[in-house]
Order: C-alpha cells, then sequence, then structure tokens
C-alpha cells in the first residue's frame, strides 16, 4: 500500500497496471524513479542515503538527500536530486522548514557515484523539492534553473550550469517569506523562443510569468494575472501541466484560478500571454494536474477536487 501523501509511481506493462514501491526503508515522502527501464529503481530511503538497484543488486550512496526531494533522470541516467536540508531560512511553505542547501549531480553507468557537489551560497537555500533540469539555451547541454531564497530578499530564480557555476538570474522579490513557483521551461514564445514559466506569490494572487535567457538575466517579457500553483504547506508542487494541449499546436501552461475552481489554458501569443481557453471545475482543486497521451495523439487531463470527484477531459 502507498503511504498516505506518497506521490505513486506507477507501471503499465503487459500485465497491467501496477504501482511500484521498493524494498526497503524508503521515505514516505517522495516517489521512485526508473533510470532506462523498470528494472533500474532509484529511490531515497529514510535516513536520506540514495538507493540504487538493478538486477537484485543495491548501491548505496550517503549524500544525505532532502528526504521529500524529487529524483531528476536524464537521458543518459544520470540523477540529480536536492541534499543537505537546512532550516536556515524556516519560510516552511512545503511541508516542513527544511531546505536543500545542494545539489548532487550521480553518474549511474557503469558504477553509481557522485560526479559532483553543487553547493547554494550558505545565504540561501533551494526553496524547492526539485530544480529543473533542461536545455534552456539549445546547444545540446543541460543547465539546472533553481529557485534559491533567504529571510532579506525572498525567492529568486537563477541559472546555473552542471559545473555550478551561476550563469543567468532572475529577479528577487525583495524580502523575505515570499516565494517564485518555477513550472516549465518550453517554447513558450511565440516564435517557438524557449521561456521558463513562474508563477510568483502563487499564495497571495501573483501572476504567471514568462522569462528568456538573455546574457547573464532572465527577463520576463510578459504575464497573466488571476491564477495560482501551490496550496501553502502542501509538498504538491505539480500543480500545472505544460504541453501542445490544443489545436493552435502552440505550448500550453494549464494552472488554477486563484480560488482553485477553474483550470485555465495560457500562451503567449504575439501582443503577450493570454488565457486561451478554461475548464470550469465543480469544486476545488485539490491534487496535482495530471495530463497523458491517449489515441490519436489526443491529451486527456484529470484533477482531483475537495469532494473526492475526478474530473477526467479528453481533447
Amino acid at each position: 500500500m502507498v503511504p498516505e501523501g506518497m506521490p505513486p509511481l506507477v507501471l503499465l506493462d503487459q500485465q497491467g497496471l501496477q504501482v511500484v514501491l521498493p524494498d526497503g526503508d524508503f521515505s514516505p515522502l517522495t516517489n521512485p524513479v526508473f533510470i532506462n527501464d523498470p528494472d533500474h529503481l532509484a529511490y531515497i530511503n529514510q535516513t536520506g542515503q540514495l538507493v540504487i538497484g538493478e538486477d537484485g543488486e543495491q548501491s548505496v550512496l550517503d549524500i544525505n538527500a532532502q528526504l521529500d526531494a524529487r529524483i531528476l533522470v536524464d537521458e543518459n541516467g544520470r540523477l540529480l536530486v536536492n541534499i543537505e536540508p537546512t532550516n536556515r531560512y524556516a519560510h516552511a511553505i512545503m511541508g516542513d522548514d527544511l531546505e536543500a542547501a545542494a545539489l548532487a549531480l550521480i553518474e549511474t553507468d557503469p558504477t553509481p557515484k557522485v560526479i559532483r557537489t553543487i553547493p547554494i551560497s550558505d545565504k540561501f537555500v533551494m526553496e524547492a523539492i526539485s530544480p529543473l533540469w533542461v536545455d534552456l539555451d539549445g546547444d545540446g547541454e543541460r543547465e539546472i534553473i533553481v529557485t534559491r531564497a533567504n529571510s532579506e530578499q525572498g525567492a529568486q530564480v537563477i541559472v546555473l550550469n552542471e559545473m555550478g557555476e551561476l550563469i543567468a538570474e532572475g529577479p528577487a522579490i525583495g524580502q523575505g517569506n515570499r516565494w517564485r513557483h518555477q513550472l516549465a521551461a518550453a517554447t513558450f514564445g511565440p516564435n517557438g523562443e524557449v521561456e521558463l514559466v513562474e508563477v510568483r506569490t502563487p499564495h497571495i494572487g501573483g501572476p504567471a510569468g514568462f522569462f528568456r535567457w538573455e546574457g547573464n538575466q532572465l527577463t520576463k517579457v510578459t504575464d497573466e494575472r488571476g491564477f495560482t500553483s501551490h496550496m501553502i504547506r502542501s509538498r504538491n508542487l505539480d500543480m500545472a501541466v505544460a504541453g501542445k494541449l490544443d489545436a493552435s499546436g502552440r505550448m500550453t501552461i494549464v494552472l488554477p484560478s486563484q480560488d482553485r475552481t477553474i483550470l485555465g489554458g495560457i500562451q503567449h501569443l504575439e501582443d503577450g500571454a493570454e488565457t486561451v481557453w478554461t475548464l470550469p471545475l465543480s469544486g476545488k482543486l485539490i491534487t496535482n494536474i495530471g495530463a497523458v497521451h491517449l489515441e490519436n495523439d489526443e491529451i486527456g487531463l484529470a484533477v482531483g477536487l475537495e469532494d473526492s470527484t475526478l474530473k477526467i477531459w479528453q481533447d
């Protein structure tokens, strides 16, 4: 049985649908991940070790992982995970007052090992349960996008290379206990430009902003107001989904309205960000937004409401 609050890892194969749980003392605050195939599994245990199993063999790395960290996996089987939890900035908006002070970049082939530890400055924490790990400038190399924060400036989105060097910065909010929720980086621009989407202060009514990497800055180019992306004190940071979700073929970010009773599809068009479609809900959204590819290249969306209703839409 999946522990309450644990994000499930689900495998669909010839034997049907099954929930995958590791053997051992896994952290119930996060989920395991597959590395390349379902027989190669990685998870965080209850003491912050990273456990990697394949063909009945296990490797254990003492990395001091954040117990609710989401493990990221790239196409080469490398892992990126939040480590070194600290309470030096106790904003506590994601379930507890512990945030990561560093990242571990891990190689799994041929032998699991930490190839780099990337610390954040001791003046900050990484205020998220994972970074974004994407090729932001199209050069074939991944960048690491982090929300860093402290009690003086609040949250700020920054871009690091895989050596841990700071290569771009977005604006800081300017006061403590104010958060920026980084959501996705993709070709959101009206002409296919790669942009980062975030929601600024989602708990008190901030805008969804679209940012571009220009020189050493992340610059906001447009925004759309009236949306949120997170419920305070929740570890659910997936109350948004991005993709080409309608007939326009444009990248869309889907977010709930500030009162969580409507889903809005937001696109960056020639004249700026615009809510191009809405889906009314019959109650308040309390779950992540799920998306899946269906037959005939259609997209399905699903959400859970506070009255235990599951809402499903098919494009």
